[in-house]
Protein backbone atom coordinates (compact mmCIF):
# COMPACT_ATOMS: atom_id res chain seq x y z
CA UNK A 1 0.00 0.00 0.00
CA UNK A 2 1.33 3.38 -1.17
CA UNK A 3 -1.56 5.23 0.39
CA UNK A 4 -0.40 7.80 3.53
CA UNK A 5 -2.85 9.01 6.40
CA UNK A 6 -2.90 11.69 8.31
CA UNK A 7 -3.82 11.56 11.81
CA UNK A 8 -6.51 14.46 11.85
CA UNK A 9 -10.19 13.98 9.80
CA UNK A 10 -9.37 13.81 6.37
CA UNK A 11 -10.02 16.66 4.46
CA UNK A 12 -12.03 17.33 1.36
CA UNK A 13 -9.14 17.27 -1.04
CA UNK A 14 -7.13 14.73 0.72
CA UNK A 15 -9.89 12.26 1.05
CA UNK A 16 -10.44 12.66 -2.66
CA UNK A 17 -6.67 11.81 -3.45
CA UNK A 18 -6.91 8.60 -1.16
CA UNK A 19 -10.04 7.76 -2.74
CA UNK A 20 -8.60 7.52 -6.17
CA UNK A 21 -5.95 6.10 -5.13
CA UNK A 22 -7.61 3.03 -3.34
CA UNK A 23 -9.71 2.96 -7.04
CA UNK A 24 -7.06 2.81 -8.91
CA UNK A 25 -5.21 0.04 -7.24
CA UNK A 26 -7.87 -2.04 -6.46
CA UNK A 27 -8.68 -1.88 -10.43
CA UNK A 28 -4.90 -3.02 -10.56
CA UNK A 29 -5.23 -5.74 -8.26
CA UNK A 30 -8.40 -6.79 -10.06
CA UNK A 31 -6.95 -7.35 -13.79
CA UNK A 32 -3.68 -8.89 -12.33
CA UNK A 33 -6.03 -11.51 -10.69
CA UNK A 34 -8.53 -11.76 -13.88
CA UNK A 35 -5.13 -12.83 -16.40
CA UNK A 36 -4.17 -15.80 -14.41
CA UNK A 37 -7.49 -17.25 -14.11
CA UNK A 38 -8.49 -16.53 -17.64
CA UNK A 39 -4.83 -18.19 -18.49
CA UNK A 40 -5.89 -21.60 -16.57
CA UNK A 41 -8.98 -21.68 -18.06
CA UNK A 42 -7.16 -21.88 -22.03
CA UNK A 43 -4.57 -24.05 -20.18
CA UNK A 44 -7.64 -26.48 -19.07
CA UNK A 45 -9.19 -26.71 -21.90
CA UNK A 46 -5.74 -27.36 -23.74
CA UNK A 47 -5.78 -30.46 -21.64
CA UNK A 48 -9.11 -31.53 -22.27
CA UNK A 49 -8.47 -31.40 -26.28
CA UNK A 50 -5.40 -33.19 -26.19
CA UNK A 51 -6.19 -35.51 -23.53
CA UNK A 52 -2.99 -35.69 -21.47
CA UNK A 53 -1.54 -32.74 -18.77
CA UNK A 54 1.26 -30.44 -19.37
CA UNK A 55 4.10 -31.78 -19.31
CA UNK A 56 2.97 -35.46 -19.85
CA UNK A 57 4.33 -37.38 -22.84
CA UNK A 58 2.42 -37.40 -26.24
CA UNK A 59 0.90 -40.73 -26.94
CA UNK A 60 2.10 -42.44 -30.36
CA UNK A 61 -0.89 -44.68 -31.31
CA UNK A 62 -2.65 -45.93 -34.91
CA UNK A 63 -6.22 -44.92 -33.40
CA UNK A 64 -7.09 -41.21 -34.10
CA UNK A 65 -8.60 -38.96 -32.06
CA UNK A 66 -10.03 -36.34 -33.77
CA UNK A 67 -11.29 -32.85 -32.25
CA UNK A 68 -12.71 -29.77 -33.61
CA UNK A 69 -9.37 -27.90 -33.55
CA UNK A 70 -7.21 -28.70 -36.69
CA UNK A 71 -3.75 -27.44 -38.22
CA UNK A 72 -3.98 -24.55 -40.33
CA UNK A 73 -1.44 -26.12 -43.36
CA UNK A 74 -2.53 -29.86 -43.78
CA UNK A 75 -6.10 -29.48 -42.03
CA UNK A 76 -5.01 -32.53 -38.78
CA UNK A 77 -7.66 -32.74 -36.15
CA UNK A 78 -5.71 -36.23 -34.82
CA UNK A 79 -5.35 -34.38 -30.85
CA UNK A 80 -2.24 -37.58 -30.89
CA UNK A 81 -0.55 -35.42 -33.44
CA UNK A 82 -0.85 -32.17 -31.58
CA UNK A 83 2.06 -30.68 -28.95
CA UNK A 84 2.11 -27.39 -26.45
CA UNK A 85 4.24 -25.02 -28.38
CA UNK A 86 4.43 -22.25 -25.68
CA UNK A 87 2.17 -19.13 -25.59
CA UNK A 88 1.82 -15.88 -27.04
CA UNK A 89 0.44 -13.23 -25.44
CA UNK A 90 -2.55 -10.79 -26.66
CA UNK A 91 -4.39 -7.89 -25.25
CA UNK A 92 -8.17 -8.20 -24.14
CA UNK A 93 -10.73 -5.51 -23.28
CA UNK A 94 -13.00 -6.32 -20.50
CA UNK A 95 -15.51 -5.09 -18.38
CA UNK A 96 -12.75 -4.33 -15.28
CA UNK A 97 -10.48 -2.98 -17.94
CA UNK A 98 -7.85 -3.24 -20.37
CA UNK A 99 -6.05 -6.38 -19.89
CA UNK A 100 -2.00 -6.49 -21.39
CA UNK A 101 0.24 -9.67 -21.69
CA UNK A 102 -2.59 -12.52 -21.41
CA UNK A 103 -1.09 -15.77 -21.90
CA UNK A 104 -2.61 -17.96 -24.76
CA UNK A 105 -1.49 -21.45 -24.99
CA UNK A 106 -0.37 -22.38 -28.73
CA UNK A 107 -0.06 -26.22 -30.76
CA UNK A 108 2.04 -27.90 -32.97
CA UNK A 109 1.01 -30.01 -35.31
CA UNK A 110 3.68 -33.03 -35.56
CA UNK A 111 2.53 -33.91 -39.59
CA UNK A 112 3.94 -30.84 -40.83
CA UNK A 113 5.13 -28.67 -37.90
CA UNK A 114 2.54 -25.75 -38.43
CA UNK A 115 0.60 -24.24 -36.00
CA UNK A 116 -3.17 -25.22 -35.10
CA UNK A 117 -5.73 -23.04 -35.00
CA UNK A 118 -7.17 -23.07 -31.43
CA UNK A 119 -11.18 -22.38 -30.94
CA UNK A 120 -10.87 -21.71 -27.36
CA UNK A 121 -14.51 -21.61 -25.29
CA UNK A 122 -13.61 -18.18 -23.55
CA UNK A 123 -11.50 -16.59 -26.34
CA UNK A 124 -12.58 -15.66 -29.70
CA UNK A 125 -9.90 -15.20 -31.92
CA UNK A 126 -8.92 -11.77 -33.30
CA UNK A 127 -11.96 -10.65 -31.02
CA UNK A 128 -10.92 -7.16 -29.33
CA UNK A 129 -13.39 -7.42 -26.91
CA UNK A 130 -14.23 -9.89 -24.41
CA UNK A 131 -18.12 -11.66 -23.99
CA UNK A 132 -18.69 -9.26 -20.66
CA UNK A 133 -18.75 -6.13 -22.73
CA UNK A 134 -20.97 -8.31 -25.68
CA UNK A 135 -23.47 -8.57 -22.82
CA UNK A 136 -23.07 -5.03 -21.17
CA UNK A 137 -23.88 -3.60 -24.36
CA UNK A 138 -27.04 -5.54 -24.72
CA UNK A 139 -27.99 -5.09 -21.44
CA UNK A 140 -27.21 -0.96 -21.76
CA UNK A 141 -28.99 -0.75 -24.96
CA UNK A 142 -32.14 -2.45 -23.80
CA UNK A 143 -32.47 0.13 -21.20
CA UNK A 144 -32.35 2.42 -23.70
CA UNK A 145 -29.00 3.93 -23.83
CA UNK A 146 -27.38 5.36 -26.35
CA UNK A 147 -24.30 4.46 -28.15
CA UNK A 148 -22.68 7.85 -27.23
CA UNK A 149 -23.67 6.68 -23.69
CA UNK A 150 -22.37 3.56 -24.06
CA UNK A 151 -19.06 4.47 -26.14
CA UNK A 152 -18.17 7.70 -23.20
CA UNK A 153 -18.29 4.59 -20.45
CA UNK A 154 -16.31 1.89 -22.27
CA UNK A 155 -13.60 4.51 -23.63
CA UNK A 156 -13.50 5.47 -19.45
CA UNK A 157 -13.73 1.55 -18.29
CA UNK A 158 -10.80 0.74 -21.09
CA UNK A 159 -8.74 3.95 -20.92
CA UNK A 160 -8.97 4.50 -24.57
CA UNK A 161 -11.35 5.49 -27.13
CA UNK A 162 -14.24 3.18 -28.38
CA UNK A 163 -15.87 4.56 -31.58
CA UNK A 164 -19.80 4.65 -32.00
CA UNK A 165 -19.33 2.09 -34.86
CA UNK A 166 -17.97 -0.61 -32.73
CA UNK A 167 -20.77 -0.28 -30.15
CA UNK A 168 -23.82 -0.68 -32.75
CA UNK A 169 -21.77 -3.44 -34.59
CA UNK A 170 -21.86 -5.21 -31.02
CA UNK A 171 -25.54 -4.77 -30.78
CA UNK A 172 -26.19 -5.52 -34.51
CA UNK A 173 -24.69 -8.94 -33.97
CA UNK A 174 -27.39 -10.19 -32.63
CA UNK A 175 -29.29 -10.11 -35.80
CA UNK A 176 -30.02 -13.45 -36.40
CA UNK A 177 -31.67 -13.99 -33.31
CA UNK A 178 -34.33 -11.44 -34.30
CA UNK A 179 -35.11 -13.82 -37.85
CA UNK A 180 -35.02 -16.19 -35.40
CA UNK A 181 -38.05 -14.44 -33.65
CA UNK A 182 -39.79 -13.47 -36.67
CA UNK A 183 -40.13 -16.98 -37.44
CA UNK A 184 -40.21 -19.59 -35.43
CA UNK A 185 -43.36 -21.61 -34.46
CA UNK A 186 -45.63 -20.14 -31.54
CA UNK A 187 -46.98 -23.32 -29.97
CA UNK A 188 -48.97 -22.09 -27.13
CA UNK A 189 -51.36 -19.61 -28.82
CA UNK A 190 -52.89 -16.30 -26.65
CA UNK A 191 -56.80 -16.35 -26.35
CA UNK A 192 -56.40 -12.61 -27.77
CA UNK A 193 -54.41 -10.72 -29.69
CA UNK A 194 -54.16 -7.02 -29.86
CA UNK A 195 -53.07 -5.00 -33.05
CA UNK A 196 -51.85 -1.36 -33.25
CA UNK A 197 -48.95 0.43 -35.12
CA UNK A 198 -46.27 2.69 -33.58
CA UNK A 199 -44.10 5.59 -35.99
CA UNK A 200 -40.83 5.93 -36.24
CA UNK A 201 -38.37 7.42 -38.49
CA UNK A 202 -35.10 5.33 -40.42
CA UNK A 203 -32.69 7.11 -42.43
CA UNK A 204 -32.05 6.23 -46.49
CA UNK A 205 -29.02 6.89 -48.03
CA UNK A 206 -29.22 8.71 -51.58
CA UNK A 207 -26.35 8.63 -54.36
CA UNK A 208 -26.15 12.15 -54.06
CA UNK A 209 -23.27 13.51 -51.88
CA UNK A 210 -22.50 16.36 -49.54
CA UNK A 211 -19.48 17.45 -47.59
CA UNK A 212 -19.68 16.86 -43.63
CA UNK A 213 -17.86 19.40 -41.29
CA UNK A 214 -14.67 17.66 -41.84
CA UNK A 215 -15.41 18.25 -45.65
CA UNK A 216 -15.40 14.63 -46.07
CA UNK A 217 -17.60 13.76 -48.66
CA UNK A 218 -20.48 11.49 -47.33
CA UNK A 219 -23.61 10.28 -49.17
CA UNK A 220 -26.78 12.42 -48.30
CA UNK A 221 -28.76 10.52 -45.44
CA UNK A 222 -32.74 11.49 -44.92
CA UNK A 223 -35.27 10.54 -42.83
CA UNK A 224 -38.37 8.59 -43.33
CA UNK A 225 -41.20 7.71 -41.24
CA UNK A 226 -42.43 3.77 -41.19
CA UNK A 227 -44.58 2.40 -39.52
CA UNK A 228 -43.76 -0.74 -36.53
CA UNK A 229 -47.03 -2.86 -36.51
CA UNK A 230 -47.74 -4.83 -33.68
CA UNK A 231 -49.10 -8.10 -32.47
CA UNK A 232 -49.55 -8.50 -28.56
CA UNK A 233 -51.58 -11.59 -27.23
CA UNK A 234 -52.59 -12.27 -23.81
CA UNK A 235 -53.93 -16.05 -22.59
CA UNK A 236 -57.15 -16.53 -20.84
CA UNK A 237 -55.23 -18.62 -18.07
CA UNK A 238 -55.84 -16.27 -14.85
CA UNK A 239 -52.49 -15.21 -14.89
CA UNK A 240 -52.35 -12.32 -16.44
CA UNK A 241 -49.65 -13.43 -19.18
CA UNK A 242 -48.71 -11.27 -22.26
CA UNK A 243 -46.69 -11.37 -24.87
CA UNK A 244 -45.63 -9.88 -27.79
CA UNK A 245 -45.63 -12.38 -30.98
CA UNK A 246 -44.40 -10.62 -33.71
CA UNK A 247 -43.89 -7.03 -35.41
CA UNK A 248 -43.35 -5.86 -39.06
CA UNK A 249 -41.78 -2.46 -39.69
CA UNK A 250 -43.80 -1.14 -42.61
CA UNK A 251 -44.52 1.35 -45.25
CA UNK A 252 -47.95 2.36 -43.91
CA UNK A 253 -50.75 0.99 -42.45
CA UNK A 254 -52.02 -0.18 -45.80
CA UNK A 255 -53.88 -3.75 -45.69
CA UNK A 256 -50.81 -5.16 -47.94
CA UNK A 257 -48.69 -4.21 -45.12
CA UNK A 258 -51.32 -5.87 -42.59
CA UNK A 259 -51.33 -9.08 -44.15
CA UNK A 260 -47.87 -9.58 -44.43
CA UNK A 261 -48.08 -9.36 -40.32
CA UNK A 262 -51.16 -11.43 -40.09
CA UNK A 263 -49.79 -13.89 -42.84
CA UNK A 264 -46.86 -14.26 -40.63
CA UNK A 265 -48.55 -15.24 -37.83
CA UNK A 266 -51.50 -17.35 -39.51
CA UNK A 267 -47.87 -19.69 -40.84
CA UNK A 268 -46.59 -19.63 -36.60
CA UNK A 269 -49.46 -20.98 -35.42
CA UNK A 270 -51.55 -18.02 -34.57
CA UNK A 271 -55.46 -19.56 -35.88
CA UNK A 272 -58.85 -20.41 -34.25
CA UNK A 273 -58.45 -24.14 -34.17
CA UNK A 274 -55.10 -23.90 -32.20
CA UNK A 275 -57.03 -21.33 -29.35
CA UNK A 276 -57.36 -17.72 -30.88
CA UNK A 277 -60.35 -16.35 -30.16
CA UNK A 278 -60.45 -12.67 -30.41
CA UNK A 279 -59.00 -9.97 -32.42
CA UNK A 280 -59.03 -6.63 -30.61
CA UNK A 281 -57.66 -3.91 -33.52
CA UNK A 282 -58.45 0.14 -33.99
CA UNK A 283 -60.96 1.52 -36.38
CA UNK A 284 -57.71 1.71 -39.42
CA UNK A 285 -59.54 0.44 -42.60
CA UNK A 286 -56.20 -1.74 -44.14
CA UNK A 287 -56.40 -3.11 -40.48
CA UNK A 288 -59.92 -4.89 -40.77
CA UNK A 289 -59.32 -5.47 -45.00
CA UNK A 290 -56.10 -7.69 -44.29
CA UNK A 291 -58.00 -9.41 -41.24
CA UNK A 292 -61.07 -10.10 -43.42
CA UNK A 293 -58.43 -11.51 -45.98
CA UNK A 294 -56.82 -13.79 -43.37
CA UNK A 295 -58.98 -14.84 -41.02
CA UNK A 296 -62.09 -14.24 -42.40
CA UNK A 297 -65.21 -14.31 -39.86
CA UNK A 298 -62.85 -17.61 -37.95
CA UNK A 299 -62.33 -15.23 -34.74
CA UNK A 300 -64.29 -12.23 -33.12
CA UNK A 301 -62.79 -8.56 -34.12
CA UNK A 302 -63.36 -6.06 -30.99
CA UNK A 303 -63.14 -2.14 -32.31
CA UNK A 304 -60.88 -0.69 -29.79
CA UNK A 305 -62.42 1.63 -27.11
CA UNK A 306 -59.84 3.98 -26.20
CA UNK A 307 -59.50 4.36 -29.83
CA UNK A 308 -62.96 5.39 -30.05
CA UNK A 309 -63.51 7.18 -27.16
CA UNK A 310 -59.87 8.97 -28.23
CA UNK A 311 -62.05 10.06 -31.33
CA UNK A 312 -65.23 11.40 -29.44
CA UNK A 313 -63.15 13.36 -27.11
CA UNK A 314 -61.53 14.97 -30.34
CA UNK A 315 -64.78 15.81 -31.22
CA UNK A 316 -65.63 17.38 -28.14
CA UNK A 317 -63.11 19.83 -27.72
CA UNK A 318 -63.63 20.95 -31.26
CA UNK A 319 -67.29 21.14 -30.52
CA UNK A 320 -67.64 22.53 -26.61
CA UNK A 321 -64.44 24.90 -26.51
CA UNK A 322 -62.83 27.07 -24.44
CA UNK A 323 -62.21 27.20 -20.51
CA UNK A 324 -65.50 27.62 -19.51
CA UNK A 325 -66.61 24.47 -21.21
CA UNK A 326 -64.10 22.39 -19.87
CA UNK A 327 -66.32 20.34 -17.09
CA UNK A 328 -68.82 19.99 -19.83
CA UNK A 329 -66.57 18.11 -22.16
CA UNK A 330 -65.29 16.09 -18.45
CA UNK A 331 -69.34 14.87 -18.06
CA UNK A 332 -69.38 14.03 -22.07
CA UNK A 333 -66.45 11.62 -21.80
CA UNK A 334 -67.32 10.22 -18.48
CA UNK A 335 -70.55 8.91 -19.20
CA UNK A 336 -69.36 8.19 -22.60
CA UNK A 337 -66.84 5.63 -21.00
CA UNK A 338 -69.68 4.74 -18.82
CA UNK A 339 -71.78 3.30 -21.26
CA UNK A 340 -68.73 0.38 -21.55
CA UNK A 341 -69.40 -0.56 -17.95
CA UNK A 342 -72.68 -1.71 -18.59
CA UNK A 343 -73.20 -5.41 -17.43
CA UNK A 344 -74.86 -6.50 -21.49
CA UNK A 345 -74.18 -5.87 -24.57
CA UNK A 346 -78.30 -4.43 -24.49
CA UNK A 347 -77.58 -2.32 -21.13
CA UNK A 348 -74.67 -0.81 -23.08
CA UNK A 349 -77.36 -0.63 -26.35
CA UNK A 350 -80.09 1.09 -23.82
CA UNK A 351 -76.91 3.39 -22.12
CA UNK A 352 -75.94 4.74 -25.76
CA UNK A 353 -80.01 6.13 -26.32
CA UNK A 354 -79.79 7.80 -23.09
CA UNK A 355 -76.47 9.82 -23.82
CA UNK A 356 -77.06 10.37 -27.33
CA UNK A 357 -80.55 12.22 -26.38
CA UNK A 358 -78.56 14.24 -23.89
CA UNK A 359 -75.49 15.12 -25.86
CA UNK A 360 -76.94 15.50 -29.09
CA UNK A 361 -77.95 19.19 -29.36
CA UNK A 362 -74.91 20.68 -27.79
CA UNK A 363 -71.89 18.01 -29.58
CA UNK A 364 -73.66 16.38 -32.42
CA UNK A 365 -69.95 15.33 -34.36
CA UNK A 366 -69.07 13.79 -30.92
CA UNK A 367 -72.45 11.86 -31.11
CA UNK A 368 -72.11 10.53 -34.15
CA UNK A 369 -68.62 9.48 -33.81
CA UNK A 370 -69.55 6.99 -30.58
CA UNK A 371 -72.51 5.70 -32.81
CA UNK A 372 -70.79 4.82 -35.98
CA UNK A 373 -69.92 1.30 -36.27
CA UNK A 374 -71.00 0.93 -32.34
CA UNK A 375 -72.15 -2.59 -32.32
CA UNK A 376 -68.45 -3.69 -33.28
CA UNK A 377 -67.56 -2.00 -29.69
CA UNK A 378 -69.94 -4.50 -27.79
CA UNK A 379 -68.18 -7.72 -29.03
CA UNK A 380 -66.15 -8.53 -26.05
CA UNK A 381 -69.36 -9.46 -24.29
CA UNK A 382 -69.64 -12.59 -26.40
CA UNK A 383 -66.32 -13.89 -24.41
CA UNK A 384 -67.62 -13.88 -20.78
CA UNK A 385 -64.55 -16.27 -19.66
CA UNK A 386 -62.24 -13.34 -20.63
CA UNK A 387 -61.18 -10.80 -18.81
CA UNK A 388 -62.83 -7.81 -20.44
CA UNK A 389 -60.86 -4.90 -19.25
CA UNK A 390 -57.95 -6.66 -21.33
CA UNK A 391 -59.76 -7.45 -24.16
CA UNK A 392 -61.98 -4.14 -25.12
CA UNK A 393 -59.07 -1.48 -25.46
CA UNK A 394 -55.75 -1.92 -27.08
CA UNK A 395 -54.60 0.48 -23.59
CA UNK A 396 -52.73 -2.66 -22.67
CA UNK A 397 -50.87 -2.33 -25.78
CA UNK A 398 -50.48 1.58 -26.31
CA UNK A 399 -48.63 0.88 -23.01
CA UNK A 400 -46.58 -1.72 -24.84
CA UNK A 401 -46.03 0.96 -27.41
CA UNK A 402 -44.98 3.47 -24.53
CA UNK A 403 -42.73 1.51 -24.13
CA UNK A 404 -41.23 1.72 -27.63
CA UNK A 405 -41.58 5.01 -28.23
CA UNK A 406 -39.35 5.64 -25.12
CA UNK A 407 -36.27 4.31 -27.18
CA UNK A 408 -37.40 5.95 -30.33
CA UNK A 409 -37.11 9.34 -28.46
CA UNK A 410 -33.73 8.16 -27.54
CA UNK A 411 -32.74 6.86 -30.73
CA UNK A 412 -33.89 10.23 -32.51
CA UNK A 413 -33.98 8.08 -35.68
CA UNK A 414 -32.19 4.84 -36.74
CA UNK A 415 -29.60 4.71 -39.64
CA UNK A 416 -30.57 1.73 -41.22
CA UNK A 417 -33.82 -0.87 -40.83
CA UNK A 418 -31.33 -3.54 -39.20
CA UNK A 419 -30.29 -1.01 -36.12
CA UNK A 420 -34.26 -0.59 -35.68
CA UNK A 421 -35.18 -4.56 -35.91
CA UNK A 422 -32.12 -5.19 -33.35
CA UNK A 423 -33.48 -2.48 -30.91
CA UNK A 424 -37.06 -3.39 -31.04
CA UNK A 425 -36.06 -7.01 -30.23
CA UNK A 426 -34.55 -5.33 -27.24
CA UNK A 427 -37.10 -3.88 -25.85
CA UNK A 428 -39.27 -6.73 -26.63
CA UNK A 429 -37.06 -8.79 -24.92
CA UNK A 430 -36.63 -6.46 -21.91
CA UNK A 431 -40.30 -6.50 -21.86
CA UNK A 432 -41.10 -10.16 -21.88
CA UNK A 433 -38.32 -10.11 -18.82
CA UNK A 434 -40.07 -7.51 -16.82
CA UNK A 435 -43.63 -8.79 -17.66
CA UNK A 436 -42.35 -12.63 -16.10
CA UNK A 437 -40.61 -11.09 -13.25
CA UNK A 438 -37.18 -11.65 -14.60
CA UNK A 439 -33.62 -9.73 -14.36
CA UNK A 440 -32.92 -8.27 -17.45
CA UNK A 441 -29.56 -8.29 -16.30
CA UNK A 442 -29.87 -12.35 -16.87
CA UNK A 443 -31.78 -12.11 -19.82
CA UNK A 444 -30.11 -9.67 -21.68
CA UNK A 445 -26.51 -12.01 -20.66
CA UNK A 446 -28.55 -14.89 -21.98
CA UNK A 447 -29.16 -13.49 -25.43
CA UNK A 448 -25.22 -13.76 -25.97
CA UNK A 449 -25.44 -17.29 -25.27
CA UNK A 450 -28.85 -17.89 -27.37
CA UNK A 451 -26.60 -15.81 -30.59
CA UNK A 452 -23.88 -18.73 -29.71
CA UNK A 453 -26.44 -21.24 -30.19
CA UNK A 454 -27.72 -20.29 -33.21
CA UNK A 455 -23.98 -21.06 -35.14
CA UNK A 456 -21.78 -23.15 -32.39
Amino acid sequence: MSITFSQGKLQADERKTILQAVQKQTKATALQAIRPVLSGFLEAEVTAKLGREKGAPRQISSTERPINWACACCGCADANQFTRDGHYRRSLETGWGHLEDLQVPMLECQQCQHDVICSFTILEKYQRFWLDLDQDVLFSSGLCQSLREISQRWSATLEGNVGLRTINERINQIEPLVAQAHHEPITDVPTVVQLDGIWLTIQSQSDKEKPDRRKRRRKKRTGKRVVVLVALGFWNDGSGRREILDWEIAKSEEHTEWERLLNRLWERGVRPEQGLEMVVRDGSGGLGEALALVYGSTVLEQRCLFHKLRNVAEKARSELKGEEKREERKQLLEQASAIYQAESAAQARERLVHWAQHWRERAPQAVATLERDFEQTLVYYSLPSVTREWIRTTSLLERTNRQLRRKFRQAVTFGSRKGAEVAIYLQVQRLHAYWTDESWWETSHALYFDLGNLDP
